[in-house]
Protein backbone atom coordinates (compact mmCIF):
# COMPACT_ATOMS: atom_id res chain seq x y z
CA UNK A 1 0.00 0.00 0.00
CA UNK A 2 1.38 3.31 -0.79
CA UNK A 3 2.61 5.69 1.86
CA UNK A 4 0.36 9.26 1.09
CA UNK A 5 2.91 11.45 1.98
CA UNK A 6 5.04 9.61 -0.83
CA UNK A 7 1.82 9.76 -3.12
CA UNK A 8 1.58 13.65 -2.30
CA UNK A 9 4.77 14.08 -3.46
CA UNK A 10 4.42 12.18 -6.52
CA UNK A 11 1.23 14.52 -7.31
CA UNK A 12 3.29 17.22 -7.02
CA UNK A 13 6.07 15.99 -9.20
CA UNK A 14 3.20 15.43 -11.72
CA UNK A 15 1.89 18.78 -11.35
CA UNK A 16 5.16 20.35 -11.79
CA UNK A 17 6.00 18.38 -15.30
CA UNK A 18 2.93 20.27 -16.96
CA UNK A 19 3.12 23.15 -14.98
CA UNK A 20 6.04 24.55 -12.33
CA UNK A 21 3.71 27.31 -11.19
CA UNK A 22 0.88 24.68 -10.05
CA UNK A 23 2.44 22.94 -6.66
CA UNK A 24 0.43 21.10 -4.28
CA UNK A 25 0.30 23.48 -0.93
CA UNK A 26 -0.23 21.60 2.30
CA UNK A 27 -1.88 24.05 4.25
CA UNK A 28 -2.58 23.65 8.12
CA UNK A 29 -3.68 25.79 11.07
CA UNK A 30 -0.11 26.33 11.64
CA UNK A 31 0.25 28.51 8.56
CA UNK A 32 0.62 32.20 10.16
CA UNK A 33 2.44 33.37 7.94
CA UNK A 34 -0.22 35.76 6.55
CA UNK A 35 0.61 34.82 2.64
CA UNK A 36 -2.48 33.30 2.54
CA UNK A 37 -5.56 36.30 2.25
CA UNK A 38 -9.52 35.52 3.03
CA UNK A 39 -11.42 36.44 -0.24
CA UNK A 40 -14.49 38.28 0.81
CA UNK A 41 -17.49 36.88 -0.16
CA UNK A 42 -19.04 39.67 -1.75
CA UNK A 43 -16.10 40.01 -3.98
CA UNK A 44 -17.36 36.32 -4.94
CA UNK A 45 -19.77 35.32 -7.91
CA UNK A 46 -20.75 31.45 -7.65
CA UNK A 47 -21.54 30.31 -10.82
CA UNK A 48 -24.05 27.22 -11.26
CA UNK A 49 -23.97 25.26 -13.65
CA UNK A 50 -26.00 21.90 -14.16
CA UNK A 51 -22.55 20.13 -13.92
CA UNK A 52 -20.74 22.13 -10.80
CA UNK A 53 -19.65 25.03 -8.78
CA UNK A 54 -17.44 28.06 -10.70
CA UNK A 55 -16.86 30.36 -8.44
CA UNK A 56 -15.11 34.08 -9.73
CA UNK A 57 -13.56 36.53 -8.33
CA UNK A 58 -14.49 40.18 -9.12
CA UNK A 59 -12.40 43.05 -10.73
CA UNK A 60 -14.09 46.24 -9.23
CA UNK A 61 -10.58 47.56 -8.10
CA UNK A 62 -9.92 47.70 -11.72
CA UNK A 63 -12.90 48.19 -13.32
CA UNK A 64 -15.49 49.80 -10.81
CA UNK A 65 -18.43 50.75 -13.12
CA UNK A 66 -18.58 47.74 -15.20
CA UNK A 67 -18.00 45.40 -12.06
CA UNK A 68 -20.47 47.15 -10.37
CA UNK A 69 -22.97 46.74 -13.33
CA UNK A 70 -21.74 42.97 -13.68
CA UNK A 71 -22.21 42.78 -9.62
CA UNK A 72 -26.23 44.07 -9.88
CA UNK A 73 -26.83 42.01 -13.30
CA UNK A 74 -25.90 38.76 -10.79
CA UNK A 75 -28.17 40.16 -8.00
CA UNK A 76 -31.15 41.37 -10.11
CA UNK A 77 -31.00 37.40 -11.21
CA UNK A 78 -30.45 38.66 -14.55
CA UNK A 79 -28.47 35.42 -15.87
CA UNK A 80 -30.41 32.56 -13.90
CA UNK A 81 -31.43 30.09 -16.35
CA UNK A 82 -29.80 31.82 -19.78
CA UNK A 83 -27.47 29.85 -21.65
CA UNK A 84 -23.94 29.82 -22.93
CA UNK A 85 -25.06 30.53 -26.82
CA UNK A 86 -21.59 31.00 -28.51
CA UNK A 87 -18.67 28.64 -27.84
CA UNK A 88 -15.68 28.41 -29.26
CA UNK A 89 -13.45 25.68 -28.11
CA UNK A 90 -9.80 26.75 -26.40
CA UNK A 91 -11.23 30.69 -27.25
CA UNK A 92 -14.26 31.83 -25.42
CA UNK A 93 -17.60 30.77 -23.52
CA UNK A 94 -20.27 33.74 -23.97
CA UNK A 95 -23.30 33.66 -22.06
CA UNK A 96 -26.56 35.81 -21.48
CA UNK A 97 -29.53 36.44 -23.60
CA UNK A 98 -29.17 36.29 -27.97
CA UNK A 99 -30.47 39.11 -29.83
CA UNK A 100 -34.66 38.25 -30.44
CA UNK A 101 -34.88 35.68 -27.28
CA UNK A 102 -37.25 36.37 -24.85
CA UNK A 103 -35.55 35.55 -20.92
CA UNK A 104 -37.14 32.87 -19.42
CA UNK A 105 -38.33 34.98 -16.22
CA UNK A 106 -38.74 37.77 -18.29
CA UNK A 107 -36.51 40.08 -16.18
CA UNK A 108 -35.55 43.49 -17.51
CA UNK A 109 -33.02 43.59 -20.42
CA UNK A 110 -33.01 46.76 -21.37
CA UNK A 111 -29.71 47.79 -19.14
CA UNK A 112 -27.77 50.80 -19.95
CA UNK A 113 -24.68 50.97 -22.33
CA UNK A 114 -21.54 50.58 -19.92
CA UNK A 115 -17.91 52.95 -20.60
CA UNK A 116 -15.25 51.22 -21.82
CA UNK A 117 -12.60 50.43 -18.96
CA UNK A 118 -9.73 49.09 -20.48
CA UNK A 119 -7.16 50.38 -19.45
CA UNK A 120 -6.04 53.11 -16.41
CA UNK A 121 -3.32 55.26 -15.03
CA UNK A 122 -0.77 53.13 -13.27
CA UNK A 123 -1.18 53.54 -9.28
CA UNK A 124 2.16 53.36 -7.73
CA UNK A 125 0.35 52.89 -3.77
CA UNK A 126 -0.64 49.03 -5.55
CA UNK A 127 1.54 46.30 -4.70
CA UNK A 128 2.83 45.29 -8.56
CA UNK A 129 4.86 42.17 -8.02
CA UNK A 130 6.84 42.19 -11.85
CA UNK A 131 7.04 39.06 -14.13
CA UNK A 132 8.77 40.05 -16.93
CA UNK A 133 10.04 42.67 -18.58
CA UNK A 134 9.36 43.69 -22.33
CA UNK A 135 7.00 41.24 -22.75
CA UNK A 136 5.87 41.16 -26.53
CA UNK A 137 2.47 42.79 -25.70
CA UNK A 138 3.56 45.26 -22.62
CA UNK A 139 6.90 46.79 -21.19
CA UNK A 140 6.23 45.44 -17.85
CA UNK A 141 3.62 42.09 -16.55
CA UNK A 142 2.89 40.96 -13.29
CA UNK A 143 0.73 40.85 -10.73
CA UNK A 144 -1.37 43.49 -8.81
CA UNK A 145 -3.65 42.03 -6.11
CA UNK A 146 -3.62 38.42 -7.31
CA UNK A 147 -4.70 39.71 -11.41
CA UNK A 148 -2.01 39.52 -13.96
CA UNK A 149 -1.43 43.00 -15.09
CA UNK A 150 0.48 44.58 -18.14
CA UNK A 151 1.72 48.35 -17.96
CA UNK A 152 3.41 50.63 -20.76
CA UNK A 153 3.28 54.43 -20.78
CA UNK A 154 1.72 54.83 -17.07
CA UNK A 155 -1.05 52.78 -18.37
CA UNK A 156 -2.40 49.75 -16.61
CA UNK A 157 -4.77 47.05 -17.52
CA UNK A 158 -5.80 43.88 -16.92
CA UNK A 159 -4.48 40.57 -19.47
CA UNK A 160 -6.63 38.25 -21.26
CA UNK A 161 -5.55 35.24 -19.35
CA UNK A 162 -7.34 31.73 -19.56
CA UNK A 163 -10.51 32.19 -17.29
CA UNK A 164 -10.65 36.01 -17.49
CA UNK A 165 -14.32 37.51 -17.63
CA UNK A 166 -15.13 40.77 -20.00
CA UNK A 167 -18.18 41.78 -21.12
CA UNK A 168 -19.54 41.46 -24.53
CA UNK A 169 -19.80 44.31 -26.54
CA UNK A 170 -19.87 45.47 -30.70
CA UNK A 171 -17.70 47.70 -32.73
CA UNK A 172 -18.19 50.59 -30.31
CA UNK A 173 -16.25 50.94 -27.13
CA UNK A 174 -18.99 51.89 -25.26
CA UNK A 175 -22.07 49.44 -25.95
CA UNK A 176 -20.75 46.28 -23.59
CA UNK A 177 -24.42 45.53 -21.90
CA UNK A 178 -25.06 42.33 -19.94
CA UNK A 179 -23.50 39.73 -21.84
CA UNK A 180 -20.18 38.39 -20.60
CA UNK A 181 -17.22 36.22 -22.26
CA UNK A 182 -14.98 34.08 -20.23
CA UNK A 183 -11.76 33.36 -22.14
CA UNK A 184 -10.63 29.50 -22.77
CA UNK A 185 -7.55 28.17 -24.44
CA UNK A 186 -4.33 30.13 -25.26
CA UNK A 187 -5.09 33.21 -23.59
CA UNK A 188 -6.30 35.66 -26.55
CA UNK A 189 -4.18 38.87 -25.70
CA UNK A 190 -5.32 40.75 -28.76
CA UNK A 191 -8.19 41.66 -26.82
CA UNK A 192 -6.28 43.49 -23.92
CA UNK A 193 -6.99 46.81 -23.99
CA UNK A 194 -9.44 46.59 -25.97
CA UNK A 195 -12.59 45.00 -23.81
CA UNK A 196 -13.55 45.35 -19.69
CA UNK A 197 -12.76 42.60 -17.67
CA UNK A 198 -14.93 42.10 -14.60
CA UNK A 199 -13.97 39.02 -13.06
CA UNK A 200 -11.76 36.04 -13.32
CA UNK A 201 -12.37 32.48 -12.51
CA UNK A 202 -10.47 30.98 -9.58
CA UNK A 203 -12.59 27.60 -8.05
CA UNK A 204 -14.00 24.94 -10.31
CA UNK A 205 -12.76 26.04 -13.65
CA UNK A 206 -12.66 21.97 -15.08
CA UNK A 207 -16.39 22.60 -15.14
CA UNK A 208 -16.33 24.63 -17.90
CA UNK A 209 -14.70 22.24 -20.16
CA UNK A 210 -18.23 20.18 -19.67
CA UNK A 211 -19.85 23.34 -21.74
CA UNK A 212 -21.37 22.60 -25.21
CA UNK A 213 -19.32 23.58 -27.58
CA UNK A 214 -20.33 25.47 -31.26
CA UNK A 215 -19.37 24.87 -34.20
CA UNK A 216 -16.04 27.10 -35.88
CA UNK A 217 -18.52 27.24 -39.08
CA UNK A 218 -21.49 29.34 -37.32
CA UNK A 219 -18.83 31.46 -35.02
CA UNK A 220 -19.47 29.31 -32.59
CA UNK A 221 -23.22 30.45 -32.19
CA UNK A 222 -24.96 27.26 -30.81
CA UNK A 223 -28.49 28.65 -32.07
CA UNK A 224 -30.74 25.84 -31.09
CA UNK A 225 -31.43 26.33 -26.96
CA UNK A 226 -31.75 22.54 -26.77
CA UNK A 227 -28.42 22.32 -27.55
CA UNK A 228 -27.09 24.68 -25.50
CA UNK A 229 -25.23 24.70 -21.60
CA UNK A 230 -27.65 26.64 -19.00
CA UNK A 231 -26.75 28.54 -16.19
CA UNK A 232 -28.91 27.66 -13.23
CA UNK A 233 -27.98 30.27 -11.12
CA UNK A 234 -25.23 33.34 -10.18
CA UNK A 235 -25.09 34.22 -6.80
CA UNK A 236 -22.91 37.17 -5.03
CA UNK A 237 -21.12 35.45 -2.38
CA UNK A 238 -22.15 37.48 0.33
CA UNK A 239 -25.92 36.45 -0.60
CA UNK A 240 -25.50 32.99 0.10
CA UNK A 241 -26.14 31.59 3.59
CA UNK A 242 -22.77 30.71 5.39
CA UNK A 243 -23.36 26.75 5.02
CA UNK A 244 -23.07 27.42 1.13
CA UNK A 245 -20.09 29.79 0.87
CA UNK A 246 -16.97 28.43 0.15
CA UNK A 247 -14.13 30.03 2.71
CA UNK A 248 -11.70 30.82 -0.01
CA UNK A 249 -8.41 32.26 0.18
CA UNK A 250 -5.38 32.97 -2.13
CA UNK A 251 -2.03 33.61 -2.03
CA UNK A 252 -0.67 37.11 -1.39
CA UNK A 253 1.40 38.07 -4.95
CA UNK A 254 2.88 40.43 -3.21
CA UNK A 255 4.28 38.15 -0.92
CA UNK A 256 7.53 36.64 -0.33
CA UNK A 257 6.22 33.28 -0.85
CA UNK A 258 4.40 33.74 -4.31
CA UNK A 259 7.83 35.53 -5.34
CA UNK A 260 10.34 32.69 -4.11
CA UNK A 261 7.41 30.68 -6.46
CA UNK A 262 8.19 33.20 -9.69
CA UNK A 263 11.93 32.57 -8.71
CA UNK A 264 12.09 28.74 -8.98
CA UNK A 265 9.58 29.10 -12.20
CA UNK A 266 12.21 31.25 -14.24
CA UNK A 267 15.09 28.73 -12.52
CA UNK A 268 13.13 25.25 -13.45
CA UNK A 269 15.21 24.23 -10.55
CA UNK A 270 13.15 20.65 -10.66
CA UNK A 271 14.95 17.63 -11.67
CA UNK A 272 12.56 17.29 -14.34
CA UNK A 273 13.76 19.92 -16.44
CA UNK A 274 16.91 19.29 -18.12
CA UNK A 275 16.95 22.30 -20.32
CA UNK A 276 16.80 25.29 -18.10
CA UNK A 277 15.37 28.20 -20.47
CA UNK A 278 16.25 31.12 -20.43
CA UNK A 279 14.63 32.54 -17.00
CA UNK A 280 12.01 34.58 -18.68
CA UNK A 281 7.70 33.84 -18.20
CA UNK A 282 4.80 34.07 -19.36
CA UNK A 283 2.42 35.80 -17.45
CA UNK A 284 -0.56 33.59 -18.05
CA UNK A 285 1.56 30.40 -17.32
CA UNK A 286 2.31 31.64 -13.38
CA UNK A 287 -1.29 30.50 -11.21
CA UNK A 288 -2.10 32.01 -8.31
CA UNK A 289 -2.70 29.82 -5.57
CA UNK A 290 -6.56 29.62 -3.68
CA UNK A 291 -7.38 27.04 -1.15
CA UNK A 292 -9.99 26.60 1.09
CA UNK A 293 -9.30 27.78 4.31
CA UNK A 294 -7.90 25.59 6.67
CA UNK A 295 -10.06 24.30 9.94
CA UNK A 296 -8.19 23.36 12.63
CA UNK A 297 -6.14 20.11 12.57
CA UNK A 298 -7.10 19.93 8.47
CA UNK A 299 -4.61 19.61 5.93
CA UNK A 300 -5.68 21.12 2.40
CA UNK A 301 -4.77 21.55 -0.95
CA UNK A 302 -4.32 24.87 -3.42
CA UNK A 303 -5.32 25.04 -6.84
Amino acid sequence: MLNKKFVLKLLATALLIFNPQLVVQAATTNDNSGNWQDIPQQELVYLQLEQGTVVLKLAGQFTPKNTQAFKTLVQSGFYNGLDFYRVIDQFVLQAGLMEGEKHPAAIKTDWPALPAEFSWPVRNSDPFTLVQQDDLLAKQTGFNQGFAVGRADGQEWLIHCPNVINMARSEDANSATTDFALMQGQAPRHLDRNMSVVAKVIWGGPWLNLVKRGEVHSGGVIADPAKRSRIVSMTLGSDLTADAQLPLQWLDTASEEFNNRLAQSRARGNAFFHYKGNGALDICYQQVPVRLKPTKGSTTASL
